[in-house]
């Protein structure tokens, strides 16, 4: 059983973005989900992998020049996002793709509008448009508005891709944020790579941050990972620690899901960590512990050493090995 936090729409009207880059990486090939663009295709090729609730990061905000690279821009549909959630509500959950630099819609009103449509998370990228790092005052009303309405927000926080120079990723930002909006739930995609260090001390002093470094785990990095998960680094306020705060997150369908779900549990994981890192963290940072939907499927009456949370691919792999 698995959130993945990362995990994005591959149909055709709403993967242009992914089967770009994919078609770029030579990746594009070793998704199946792309060959007919469905719905049922999609949740079989994750459903296969092991993920039972996909969370799609998919976006709607333009592009931008990094040197000689053209990032495309992100073109999914709100509207779209919300139609499959209801669809497959506990399986899909839909993120508002927000522009926050108002190119293609007023970031408040279609904040507003998605709310109403029942998406519960705001995907922003605000080093692309409008090309400013996530302190900057100009975001402050759509922190206001998504604590207002209740909405978790991911941020594209990557030092390589994220924004026009690498320290867009620099921690400080988001730490900045949380001062002033500690109500604000904040899903950290991409983990602030390469800033591990840093970003894993500020989620130590900040209770309202959750980490996923999602395709990032495997780069530098990776012994930080495991080692504050593994001895949950303990907050200086607060009663949590690190084991607490990471959120499981592949980047799909930029990458092969079932190789990177394989890497994952290759990982050095202590079993103690594994139900709060793969589904329960991202229960809470999304706010759903409570919804009858998401405690029926994830089991969340059982302690954790009733609920195994590994796919049964890698469980058959396993037994093979063995």
């Amino acid at each position: 059983m698995i959130i993945d936090v990362r995990c994005r729409l591959t149909t055709k009207e709403g993967s242009d973005y992914f089967r770009t880059q994919t078609q770029k990486s030579g990746m594009f090939g070793r998704i199946d989900a792309f060959k007919d663009g469905t719905e049922e295709k999609f949740f079989a090729e994750v459903g296969e992998a092991g993920v039972t609730t996909a969370v799609s990061v998919s976006g709607n905000n333009p592009g931008m020049k990094l040197g000689y690279k053209q990032l495309p821009d992100r073109t999914t549909s709100n509207d779209m996002m919300a139609e499959v959630q209801k669809r497959h509500w506990g399986k899909f959950i839909g993120c508002a793709g927000i522009d926050a630099g108002g190119v293609y819609h007023d970031p408040i009103a279609e904040l507003r509008r998605c709310a109403k449509l029942g998406l519960r998370a705001v995907f922003i990228e605000p080093g692309r448009s409008p090309g400013c790092d996530l302190d900057d005052k100009r975001l402050w009303p759509i922190y206001e508005e998504c604590v207002k309405l209740d909405l978790t927000l991911i941020p594209q926080t990557s030092g390589p891709l994220g924004g026009k120079n690498i320290d867009y990723a620099n921690p400080v930002h988001i730490e900045r944020v949380t001062e002033d909006f500690p109500d604000l739930r904040i899903i950290c995609g991409h983990g602030h790579y390469p800033y591990v260090r840093e970003i894993i001390t500020v989620a130590t002093r900040r209770d309202n941050i959750y980490l996923s470094p999602d395709v990032y785990l495997r780069m530098f990095g990776k012994a930080e990972w495991i080692e504050a998960i593994n001895e949950n680094y303990r907050a200086y306020f607060g009663n949590y620690g690190i084991a607490d705060r990471f959120v499981f997150g592949s980047a799909y369908p930029l990458f092969d899901l079932k190789d990177y779900i394989r890497f994952f549990f290759s990982l050095p994981w202590k079993r103690e960590v594994l139900n709060r890192i793969l589904y329960k963290n991202a229960l809470k940072a999304l706010k759903l512990e409570d919804d009858p939907t998401f405690r029926k499927m994830y089991k969340l009456d059982l302690p954790d050493e009733e609920v195994d949370p590994t796919p049964a691919f890698i469980k058959a792999e396993q037994r093979k090995k063995s």
